[in-house]
């Protein structure tokens, strides 16, 4: 989901009665696989990605690889390989109910945020 629909749907939501104490899932309007965010994400960097499915997820030595490989650090790569034992698919449409607005296609926002660097 790209930052700007985040934001909007939080300015959307705040001071609304009708969202006190309730919790929406927010997601964009395509569904997607980790696999195909970086792949796609890694087209639009000119690069081309190793993928290395393994049989079981393990994030431990997971977040070790990582650190090897990317400049991100093992304690902060845990907790992202950790998140991907849960699925990440917003079901909840009641937000969309309430806030109806055209989402940002995921390619559109991938591009946005690498525009915007680090």
């Amino acid at each position: 989901m790209a930052l700007a629909d985040t934001v909007r749907y939080l300015a959307a939501v705040a001071g609304r009665s009708d969202a006190v104490g309730e919790s929406f899932d927010v997601g964009g309007p395509d569904v997607l696989t980790y696999q195909q965010m970086i792949e796609r994400i890694a087209r639009f960097r000119g690069r081309r990605p190793v993928i290395v499915e393994v049989p079981i997820l393990s994030p431990r030595p997971s977040s070790y690889w990582l650190h090897l490989v990317t400049p991100v650090r093992a304690g902060v790569a845990r907790p992202l390989v950790e998140g991907l034992r849960n699925a990440t698919i917003a079901r909840d449409e009641r937000i969309r109910e309430l806030f109806a607005f055209p989402l940002t296609p995921f390619d559109e926002a991938a591009r946005e945020a690498l525009a915007a660097g680090p």
